[in-house]
Parts: structure tokens; C-alpha cells; sequence
């Protein structure tokens, strides 16, 4: 936290400058050079903007922290001895018996009591949708969420906090520190420019070469603009707090300009484009045709093995439940006797119950009756199903089940899939004794919506140009019926096969053209990641599952949301407290106005630097003195900084935040031209009015028609009403070069417009008064202030004009 506060790239270079100017002002000055006001003042500035970064940074890291110890170290009840007490996650230890229930995020990995039965969802940890049931001698993982129950259970271990988090690839650079070493390079690329420029001038003026290089590298410090890192940090760090005002924490400041320039967002379906909630749509039978008989043995299936055994069992016992249903199951639900359960198993994808009926049971679900009669349901994945039926129920009637049949009963389900159904299929058996010889009986389908929130959210972010991708675990079909729904372009889905089949040029190009991604690992997704910020494009990654960690950390930006499971939330950059994409977009806007605030003060400080820069050598050749000492230059600049500090708050054009910006010293130096030669052009005209009209008015004579004193006034007079036309020239064009159209709706803040104010104000008085004189200068007769307002006029039209002329060439300002 301290190198990325006090030696970030820009920290360093004015740490840097203040090093060159102690070496130019310091240590020859037994030879009566300037002094130590340079050097002093740039490493105070370092100093604040390191101090600055780091009380936000520490902010940020408190903000998260807290968040954290809410999660590992929240309330749980303990049981000591007959009673039970709460006390902090963060106390209990191995064989400790803690009571778990109905909304709980379990802190640590427990053993179920005897008796106990829980529904859990594990989706923090697996990244896929749904709960599981777990029961007696079950272990109970840390991080996984108690949906429905209550139990008690063992602690078999407690989170270790220093844990290292499973970071499977370095993170990359951040857009931050990449962008701020190219602006670092231009203004540096700049200074050396300049350099030789004043070298030959003043050496040439004077004859003095050592003087000469001592002036210029003097001069040339003062090319960067001083509190560079400072409103740098303030426009990151105002940003995070604004976000923080909606629902999410901002772990890295840098990640704000990382926000601003993503033009890609990579999301799981489930839970970000969805509710996670399934409900069931259709019961059918082989051909799609509505079947009561299905949803029967679906009926009987999920009762038995309890409604808490997954996601999928509740929304068939809440569809069964409703009053308009007459459904024979439920009726005879006592003529069923569980004998064995097998619940869902994984590999083979299905669950099943074998139940004891009676003849007349049977009979009124339209099944054969025999006498002492078994009856077998089994339920799960229609190709895993399928591959156990050996007959098929079509009308009441068993037809054989072969190759044709199943392939008949996969387009059934695939007509369904495209639809964005999740498509279970149903089996029953009266005679066999295991899952061999099965009877199709028809098809289930399970929809989980939409949220309404997301076709809003997906349209911010493409009005932002920031294109939404989806990466799920999820089927193809599923996945790009859910897209289309949703106005995501869902034309060509690769699924995860197909991209482990890609060569690597291939899968570049292929990825790049693709918006939907389906039936991925997570070492699939992390490479997707990597494939699109190969194509050149700044990705944002939405996860909440430790199996989310390797694309986290290959994304540019890794945000995950409040659930997420805590080794994601030690990786991500942004914690979102709501699990809404239209925060994401409000993120976005945040970044880039972040972005234009901190580019408008680099450039225009900039631009008005290498103009006086530029003005200090031109004068070299026609003036017997310097228009200014580098001394007074740098507090000019200091002055007129702080000025600047308030475009950190500023108002920010609507075009500057429609699409995505990264940091470049990229037409810095063309901006620094264009504005910087115009200032420079204004400050001749104001040496000619000075050394021909105003100074000699004032001194009674020519400069060199005076004695020495008279010299000395002369120049401090001209020094004086230089810097006074530089204040008001340099605090004015803020208001101009801030925004595309002065006269638009994006108009400046208040404190803005009001340190002009005082800008204006301040010098004024300043020049006009005796405090003057203790910089060096003399005081300015009042009638100057309209040569100076009349020059200020003159130069924002010109400046307006020259604006035009920019953007008929530049898409943007900044």
C-alpha cells in the first residue's frame, strides 16, 4: 500500500523532479543560486499525494475488512453444556457443536448432527445454481448458505485467515499503473524537448553554458504539473466513495480507471442474468404433449425424497400445491411406501425411489397393476435417463425404446432447451428391481427468469459501449434462448469442447466474434478472459464462486458479489453489495468521469506549463532579462493548481463518458501544442505591452534609459504583470477547454467556478497591493487590470476558435 501511494508512476516522476531540483538549486548555491523553495515544494506536494492515496487506500482496505468480519466473524450459537450462547465464528474450534439454520452462511466446515436434515446452497463454492440436501454425518462446508432447516453439527475445522488465496495466474498490470507510465513518458518525452531548446537559447543569450543548462533544467521542472498526484487520487478515491454510497466496495482505487476503460463485462447467467429461482413450466409426455401421469411420478418422486433435497423437488411440490390442481397423486399419497432412496448422484446425473403400492394405487395413475407390486421412479438428465429406458409409455401403451426412440425423445428435449427450459426426464418401473429396463414416461421442464432488471441493465451498459458477454456452466440451448430473451446476440455459442478443440489463433478470432459461452470449467473461462484482452479490449469479470478465482484474476477488473465465497472477494477489485448489473453500469460512469476529470487537469496544467515555458525562451532573445524566475513560475504553477484541484468535483460532458477511455500519453503532446503555442503567443503580446507601454509609463524612462534601481523596478514590474496576466489567462480557459460546448447543459460545479473566482480575485489584489514586493515584485497600477481583462477576452476566443479546430481532428479533448 505505501508503493502503490507514495511510487506510483506519477509520485515517482515528481519525486524524481523534486531530486533534479535540489540538485540544480541546492547544491551550487554557494555559487548564489536560488535556493531550496523548488525542491521544498515539489517534495511536499509528493509527500501530500502520497498521503493523500494512502488515506484512501487505508479507507477502502477498512471498508473491506469490516465487510469481511461481518462474514467470519458473525454471531453463531454454541452450545455449553444443556444451554446455548452466541459468540463470534471467529472463537470456535474443532469439536465445538454449533446450531445451524434458514439464511445462515455457515463460517466454517461442520459434521451433521444425528437427525438433522438441511438444504444447502453450495453455488459460492461450485459456482452452479441450485441447493443440495445434506443429512446425517454429511459434512456442511465454510462459505456454503443454509436455505432451508435447521440442524445442529460438529465443527470439524475453522478457516485459516492467513490462508494464501489460490491465485492460479499473476494478475496483469493494472489500466492505472500502464497509462500513468505513458503520460509519465510523454511529459518526460516533453521535458527533453525542451531542454535543448532553452540550453541554446540562453546559452547563446548569455555565453554562460553552465548557467544555461542550469536555467533550463530548472524551467524544465516546472513542465509537470505539481499536484499531479494528488488529483490524480482524489478523482479515483472520489469516485470509490461515490460508489461506496451505492451498495459496493471498492477494494482497489487504481481499479476505478480499470471500470472506466472496460469495454467488455463477462457474466455467469445464473443469479446476475437470472433469479436462480426455477419454476416448473411444463409435464409432458414423450411427444411434448401435457401428461398428468408425469407430474404424478415427478409428485411422488419428490415428496419422497423430500422437498429440501434440491431446488428442482420444491418448485415440483409448489406447482402440485396450487388448489386448482386435481392431481391423484396427492390423494394417495398414503397408498406409497418409501423402501429406498437413492438421491441425485452426479455422475450418473438422476435421482430415484423405489416405493411399495397397491394394485388400486397404481390403477389410478394409469400404470399396470400387479399384485405385491414395487413401484421405481427415477428422474434427472434426459440423456442419463434415457439410457436406462428400455420402453417407452406413448397413450398408454409401452413401445420399445431403441436408437430412433431416444433420438426422438433428445429432439423433444432439445425443442424445449431452446426455449431456455431445463429439461428433466421421468422413468418409472412396476418390475425391475434397479435402474435397468426403465419405462419413459414423459418430460419435465424448469425455467428460471430473467431478471427484470437485467434487460435494463444490459442496455446502460451498451449505451456505455460496454459489450456483455456470458460465461456459464450451463447448456448451449439454455444459455442462448436466456440471451435472446435478454438482447444479448446469441447467433454462435461455443461451448467448452469446441474452444478445447480450437487452436490458439483460432480460438483467438472465434472469441472474439462470440458473445455466449456454455458448458465451460472454470480453466475455461479464465483463458476466455485472457483471449479477449489478447483482442486488445479491457475486461471486466462478474463471479462469486471459488472456482471463479483464475478468471478473476486474468480479468482487468475482478468484481464479485456480497454471497461470493471470501477467497473470491481476497482477489476481486469491487465487492457489490446488491447482485444488480446496473451497478456495474453506474461503476462505469463513475470510472470514466474520473478519468476525464483527472485527463482535463493533466492536460490543460500542462498545456498552460509548457506555454510559460516556452514564453520564458522566447524572451530569452529579446528581453535583457527573464520574464521570471523559475521560482516564481513554480508558485505560479502552484497557485494555479490549486485551482485546478477542483476539476477533481467537476461536471463531465455526456460524450466523455459514452465510451471507453484508458490513460495514454497518447495526444498529450498534440493538445500541450495546440493550446500551449497559444498561451505562448498571448504572453508575447503581453512582454511587448509591458517592456514598450505599461513599465516604461510607470518608471518614467525605457529600460535602458534607466539607472540600475531603476532597472531592478522595471523588472519587477514586468515580472509582476506577467504572472498577473498568466493567473487570470491560465484560471480562465479552465472554464473553456473543461467541457466540448461551454454553452451545454454539462456546465461547471460550483467550486469550480468559484476558485476562479478567487483566482481572479486573489492576484488581483495581490498585484495591486504592497504584499507584492515580498516575492520580489512591484505593485501594478489599477488601469493594467483592463489591459489584463481585455488580453483574457481576446485569448478565450482564440482559444475557443483553436478548440474547434482540435476537434475537427480529435474525437475528444481528453
Amino acid at each position: 500500500m505505501i508503493k502503490k501511494s507514495f511510487f506510483n508512476p506519477f509520485s515517482s516522476l515528481l519525486l524524481a523532479l523534486a531530486g533534479l531540483a535540489f540538485l540544480v538549486d541546492v547544491v551550487p548555491q554557494a555559487q548564489g543560486q536560488t535556493g531550496v523553495f523548488a525542491p521544498t515544494v515539489l517534495f511536499a506536494m509528493w509527500l501530500v499525494g502520497g498521503l493523500v492515496r494512502l488515506f484512501y487506500e487505508n479507507e477502502a482496505m477498512r471498508t473491506f475488512n469490516r465487510h469481511m468480519l461481518r462474514a467470519s466473524h458473525a454471531a453463531v450459537w454454541k452450545r455449553v453444556d444443556a444451554c446455548w450462547v452466541q459468540i463470534n465464528a471467529d472463537r470456535l474450534v474443532p469439536g465445538d457443536v454449533i446450531r445451524l439454520y434458514a439464511g445462515m452462511l455457515c463460517p466454517v466446515d461442520a459434521i451433521l448432527a444425528q437427525g438433522n436434515h438441511i438444504l444447502v446452497s453450495e453455488s459460492s463454492l461450485t459456482g452452479e445454481s441450485g441447493q443440495t440436501a445434506k443429512r446425517e454425518g454429511e459434512t456442511v462446508r465454510a462459505g456454503t448458505t443454509i436455505v432451508d432447516g435447521k440442524a445442529s453439527a460438529t465443527v470439524l475445522a475453522c478457516a485459516d485467515k492467513d490462508e494464501a488465496v489460490p491465485c492460479r495466474r499473476a494478475r496483469p498490470a493494472t489500466q492505472f499503473n500502464v497509462g500513468a507510465k505513458s503520460i509519465c513518458a510523454a511529459l518526460v518525452k516533453c521535458m527533453l524537448i525542451v531542454l535543448p531548446f532553452v540550453i541554446t537559447i540562453r546559452g547563446v543569450v548569455l555565453g554562460d553554458w553552465a548557467q544555461a543548462l542550469l536555467f533550463a533544467l530548472g524551467t524544465a521542472v516546472g513542465l509537470v504539473p505539481e499536484m499531479l498526484p494528488v488529483v490524480t487520487s482524489v478523482c479515483l478515491s472520489g469516485s470509490a466513495r461515490r460508489l461506496k454510497n451505492k451498495q459496493v466496495i471498492v477494494k482497489n482505487v487504481d481499479a476505478m480507471e480499470s471500470l472506466g476503460s472496460m469495454d467488455v463485462v463477462c457474466v455467469d447467467k445464473t443469479g446476475t442474468l437470472t433469479e436462480d429461482v426455477a419454476v416448473l413450466e411444463y409435464y409432458t409426455d414423450i411427444l411434448g404433449n401435457e401428461s398428468e401421469q408425469t407430474l404424478n411420478l415427478a409428485y411422488l418422486e419428490s415428496m419422497n425424497q423430500g422437498t429440501v433435497a434440491n431446488q428442482l423437488n420444491r418448485a415440483i411440490a409448489d406447482a402440485c400445491a396450487a388448489p386448482e390442481l386435481r392431481l391423484a397423486a396427492k390423494d394417495l399419497g398414503h397408498s406409497f411406501t418409501l423402501y429406498a432412496s437413492d438421491p441425485f448422484d452426479h455422475v450418473v446425473k438422476a435421482s430415484g425411489v423405489k416405493l411399495g403400492t397397491t394394485p388400486g394405487a397404481l390403477g389410478c395413475l394409469g400404470l399396470p397393476a400387479r399384485p405385491d407390486s414395487r413401484l421405481t421412479i427415477v428422474k434427472g438428465e434426459v440423456e442419463s435417463v434415457c439410457a436406462h429406458c428400455d420402453w417407452a409409455s406413448f397413450k398408454g401403451e409401452l413401445v420399445p425404446m431403441n436408437e430412433e426412440g431416444r433420438q426422438s425423445a433428445y429432439e423433444v428435449a432439445e425443442d424445449m432447451r431452446a426455449d431456455g427450459i431445463k429439461v428433466l426426464a421421468v422413468a418409472y418401473s412396476t418390475t425391475a428391481a434397479g435402474w435397468d429396463g426403465l419405462v419413459l414416461c414423459g418430460f419435465l421442464g424448469f425455467f428460471d427468469r430473467p431478471k427484470a432488471s437485467a434487460h435494463a441493465a444490459i442496455r446502460s451498459l451498451s449505451d456505455l459501449s460496454v459489450e456483455v458477454r456470458v460465461l456459464t456452466g450451463d447448456s448451449a440451448s439454455v444459455a442462448r434462448s436466456t440471451c435472446k430473451r435478454l438482447g444479448i446476440p446469441a447467433g454462435n455459442v461455443i461451448t467448452g469442447a469446441m474452444l478445447d478443440a480450437m487452436e490458439e489463433s483460432e480460438a483467438l478470432i472465434q472469441v472474439g466474434q462470440t458473445r455466449v459461452f456454455a458448458e465451460l470449467t472454470p480453466a475455461q473461462k479464465a483463458r476466455i478472459v485472457g483471449l479477449i484482452r489478447l483482442s486488445g479490449h479491457a475486461v471486466g469479470y462478474i463471479g462469486d464462486g471459488v472456482n471463479d478465482v483464475p478468471a478473476l484474476t486474468a480479468a482487468d477488473v475482478g468484481i464479485v458479489v456480497d454471497s461470493a465465497a471470501a477467497e473470491s472477494k481476497k482477489v476481486a477489485d469491487l465487492v457489490l453489495l446488491e447482485r444488480d448489473l446496473g451497478v456495474v453500469a453506474e461503476g462505469v460512469r463513475e470510472g470514466r468521469a474520473s478519468f476525464a476529470n483527472a485527463s482535463k487537469y493533466i492536460r490543460i496544467a500542462s498545456s498552460s506549463n509548457f506555454g510559460n515555458i516556452c514564453s520564458v525562451a522566447a524572451a530569452s532573445i529579446f528581453l535583457p532579462f527573464v520574464p521570471a524566475t523559475a521560482t516564481q513560475l513554480l508558485l505560479l504553477n502552484l497557485l494555479y493548481d490549486a485551482t485546478c484541484l477542483a476539476l477533481s468535483w467537476d461536471n463531465v460532458d455526456g460524450e466523455e463518458i459514452a465510451r471507453p477511455k484508458a490513460w495514454s500519453g497518447k495526444g498529450l503532446g498534440g493538445f500541450m501544442l495546440h493550446f500551449g503555442f497559444a498561451s505562448s503567443a498571448f504572453d508575447i503580446i503581453t512582454f511587448a505591452i509591458l517592456f514598450f507601454g505599461v513599465c516604461p509609463a510607470v518608471c518614467g524612462a525605457s529600460f535602458m534609459a534607466l539607472d540600475d534601481a531603476g532597472r531592478a523596478a522595471f523588472i519587477a514590474m514586468f515580472q509582476a504583470g506577467w504572472l498577473l496576466e498568466c493567473a487570470w489567462t491560465e484560471s480562465l480557459v479552465l472554464l473553456v477547454l473543461r467541457t466540448r460546448c461551454v454553452r451545454g447543459a454539462d456546465r461547471p460545479r460550483r467550486l469550480l467556478a468559484m476558485m476562479v473566482g478567487i483566482m481572479l480575485v486573489a492576484s488581483a489584489l495581490l498585484a495591486l497591493g504592497p504584499a507584492v514586493q515580498l516575492i520580489g515584485l512591484a505593485a501594478l497600477p489599477a488601469w493594467y487590470l483592463g489591459v489584463v481583462a481585455l488580453l483574457s477576452v481576446l485569448y478565450l476566443v482564440v482559444v475557443s476558435v483553436i478548440k474547434r479546430v482540435y476537434l475537427s481532428r480529435a474525437s475528444s479533448l481528453f
